[in-house]
């Protein structure tokens, strides 16, 4: 694990990939080339997330503490 990288994808390839499987039929193998993914937890992660939340729920999200507010 030690040198690995992350891979972080646009929200647009999240979606084709996961519209190209769920929808059109296409294989998770398939959809995971076309796309470039590596991660096969990643893709069926967001294939779950898409069917029970929607197109939102891939959309990248602020992350972190929230800043304090001033009085």
């Amino acid at each position: 694990m030690k040198g690995e990288t992350r891979n972080s994808y646009p929200f647009e390839t999240k979606m084709s990939a996961v519209k190209a499987h769920v929808e059109d039929g296409m294989t998770s193998a398939e959809a995971m080339k076309a796309y470039g993914i590596k991660s096969k937890s990643a893709f069926f992660r967001w294939c779950a997330t898409y069917r029970g939340e929607g197109e939102d729920s891939l959309k990248p999200r602020k992350r972190g503490r929230p800043p304090k507010k001033r009085q």
